[in-house]
């Protein structure tokens, strides 16, 4: 099989890599870390990685697309996909299931063949396909298998399945486990404590991916005593909008499923762009030939899956798990349904276990469980009720009135669907107004001690100087604007609605508070709260609506007892003479919807490039001696395989790395005995920048901002640094070796070549 075509090879994915929507960075990361662990050094700890998902979020076709992105690679790494069953009930039975998935995918990856990987195989099968290479170890795992099954120890059988990635021999390619653990609740009730196994088992293996409930796995790494702080994290929530509806249209085309654009906007928003409620809507559609090109037609079938479909059987599993016995499921679902048609939030311990009428144990499990879907939140004092997805809240009240109250299906059938299509146009309402809404909490996030120009905050300043001009040209004015404010660092912000019932006559984005420190210190007396809030308004906002938003905003100061505030108001076309007046006096920033793009603008680009040079720029910091230099040229060899460096140059980066740590060691008075390393990953480059603090020796001269055949020595020992940094120089691309404040610094460039 030819390259171009094994890179279009579907294994185990579902969708071709063309069709997979909306999680391409977490899949990027996820196969740079394969990498990273492919070349890492041996005997090291396991390099782990957890991704934390939200429930619904979807995570079983990414891994799937990471195993097929490596197995056709066929490079060092052999990846290794497993997902707990649901149909499995047993530890024992789950771990025998891994082990022959470990083996039958390890065979199919080493003879590249595909067909392997999702074969149905006994262990002799699989010993009869191994390659003669494996053939020793391979049959020595299975026979151990053999004799262990049998023993009566169902915890030594679990420990060896799930360990048998650590029987491949140093010198094979190792592989790479993707545990989906998605499911992972289902065997809670196990003798064996299969969740603590799992992840000893995956913390001793070469390396690995370990995917569940965020809530679920944070626990049970804390449980199982593994360093939660040293296991790298992806986390996963749902689709951005964008994404989901590209996700919708995609699955719509893969079905053969027409869908209007209103009905794709309407599903993103009634499943809160959850991969897995749209592909089930889109699945169903397909099997009853429906096209989705109205309301009526979206929540006809809606209805239909939520009360006897994918979603209904979904959600039953889901309370099946919870309460495995009927009388206590029923129990649950009345509760349920009653604290959410009476929209109480929150409920003591106390009242669940009495409402129940069960065992206090028996309820912190039933609230645990539930605690772990994010159907309700728990403290493990406080029940908070007002959780989980739309469809789940529909699925919850019906199953209240069919199973408990004896009503009748089609009367339940058709409030459901009567309510659904009254939701429907309002949900759509809500997200086109939320879409021509300004971003305020997305800005106010943003903000990082930035300096902004001042007229940016002051409306009747910028009316007077700006208002009229281009965009364009407002913009480079306002780059040589003088005026200028510092903004403070946002560490925090929430609705309004969440600090005041008052404002949930308003929409939601109405009004934002932001949590914020204005000085360098974190003190109280820089502590700050910004209320912010948004003014409909077709024309200027005039003064009785500016009092009424400054009155209510400081009365929600007031209760929630903030002690420095700076209340910030946006209207569209900014405000009048005396609305301008009105917010001086109350000392309120005010801001028309041209000035708020313009400060988003500004924000946006300063907070980009913090995070693009965030992510691309690493600091290293080694004492001088005992050999350190060989960490700092490792650490060089990893970036520089990130960046397709070819062997050849990434030695002699190395090379460069060892002789300019080696001369910093030597060479400088160093008072704190450190050499600080920088490197630095640019698109077409990588630039390292050694340096050490103190002085050079006297016999030193160095000029300032001097290339390296511009530096001057003395003698013997300045030769021993000249002929190292002239090594350095036939290495590298670039050398630059300076003078800077605080003592030394050798900067390096290597381009990257085809």
């Amino acid at each position: 099989m030819n390259p171009s075509s094994e890179q279009v090879r579907r294994i185990l994915g579902r969708v071709k890599r063309a069709e997979f929507v909306g999680r391409t960075a977490e899949l990027e990361r996820l196969l740079s870390h394969a990498s990273h662990a492919a070349h890492a050094a041996p005997g090291r700890d396991a390099a782990g990685l957890l991704v934390l998902l939200s429930p619904l979020a979807g995570v079983s076709e990414l891994l799937r697309q990471v195993y097929d992105q490596l197995f056709n690679a066929q490079g060092d790494v052999v990846p290794i996909y497993f997902s707990l069953p649901a149909s499995e009930t047993t530890a024992v039975s789950a771990a025998i299931e891994f082990l022959n998935a470990f083996l039958a995918q390890y065979i199919a990856f080493r003879r590249n063949e595909p067909a392997i990987a999702q074969a149905s195989l006994t262990m002799n099968d699989l010993v009869q396909l191994t390659p003669v290479v494996d053939l020793d170890w391979i049959e020595e795992l299975v026979n151990g298998y053999n004799k262990e099954r049998f023993s009566d120890g169902e915890r030594e059988l679990v420990r060896f399945c799930l360990n048998a990635p650590r029987r491949v021999p140093a010198t094979n390619p190792q592989p790479y486990v993707l545990f989906d653990a998605v499911k992972l609740a289902s065997y809670s009730d196990e003798q064996v404590p299969f969740a603590n196994e799992i992840i000893k088992a995956l913390v001793g293996s070469p390396s690995f991916t370990l995917a569940g409930l965020r809530r679920e796995i944070i626990r049970d790494v804390e449980q199982a005593d593994v360093d939660f702080g040293k296991l790298e994290k992806v986390r996963l929530e749902p689709l951005a909008e964008a994404d989901a509806r590209k996700l919708i249209t995609s699955v719509a085309q893969r079905e053969g499923v027409a869908i209007s654009d209103e009905c794709r906007d309407l599903l993103a928003q009634q499943f809160e762009a959850s991969p897995f409620l749209i592909s089930a809507m889109m699945q169903a559609a397909r099997e009853k030939h429906l096209a989705l090109d109205s309301y009526f037609d979206c929540e006809r079938l809606y209805v239909d899956e939520l009360l006897g479909g994918r979603l209904n059987q979904y959600f039953t599993s889901l309370l099946e798990n919870v309460a495995p016995e009927p009388v206590d499921r029923r129990a649950l679902i009345k509760l349920l349904s009653e604290s959410l048609s009476a929209g109480q939030r929150t409920a003591s311990f106390a009242s669940w276990t009495k409402r129940l009428n069960l065992e206090p144990a028996y309820v912190e499990d039933i609230l645990r469980r539930l605690h772990v879907l994010e159907i309700v939140n728990w403290d493990g004092e406080t029940v908070d009720t007002q959780r989980g997805s739309h469809a789940w809240r529909d699925f919850v009240r019906s199953r209240f009135r069919l199973d408990a109250l004896r009503e009748p299906r089609a009367l339940v059938v058709a409030d459901l669907m009567s309510a659904a299509l009254k939701r429907a146009p309002q949900t759509i309402a809500r997200h086109y107004r939320r879409i021509a809404s300004l971003p305020l909490r997305d800005v106010l996030q943003k903000f990082n001690f930035q300096n902004v120009p001042s007229v940016l905050f002051d409306y009747a300043a910028f009316a007077q100087n700006y208002k009229g001009a281009p965009t364009e040209e407002i913009a480079a004015r306002l780059e040589i604007e003088r005026q200028t404010m510092k903004l403070p660092q946002v560490f925090h912000t929430a609705h309004g609605v969440a600090f005041s019932a008052e404002l949930k006559q308003f929409d939601e984005e109405s009004c934002v508070v932001a949590h914020a420190f204005d000085g360098p210190s974190y003190t109280n007396e820089n502590e700050i709260i910004w209320l912010a809030a948004k003014i409909d308004s077709k024309l200027e906002a005039e003064a009785d609506v500016v009092e009424m938003w400054c009155n209510r905003l400081e009365n929600l100061a007031k209760r929630s007892g903030f002690l420095r505030v700076q209340l910030w108001l946006i209207a569209n076309e900014g405000f009048s003479a005396a609305a301008t007046e009105k917010t001086r006096q109350h000392g309120a920033y005010a801001s028309s919807r041209a000035q708020f793009e313009l400060l988003s603008a500004q924000v946006s680009d300063s907070a980009d490039k913090s995070a693009t040079a965030a992510n691309n720029e690493f600091v290293f910091i080694l004492p001088m001696g005992a050999d350190n230099e060989l960490l700092a040229a490792a650490t060089a060899e990893q970036i520089a395989r990130r960046l397709n460096f070819r062997p050849e140059a990434i030695n002699q980066i190395k090379t460069a790395i060892v002789e300019a740590c080696i001369n910093a060691s030597e060479h400088s008075l160093s008072p704190d005995q450190k050499i600080y390393q920088r490197f630095r990953v640019e698109d077409d480059k990588l630039v390292i920048t050694i340096s050490s603090r103190g002085v050079l020796p006297a016999n030193v001269a160095v000029k300032e901002g001097a290339s390296v055949g511009e530096t001057e020595r003395a003698d013997a020992v300045d030769q021993r640094r000249g002929w190292g940094l002239k090594l350095i120089r036939t290495l590298m691309d670039e050398v630059e070796f300076e003078r800077v404040d605080e003592g030394t610094s050798l900067r390096m460039t290597k381009y990257l070549r085809s």
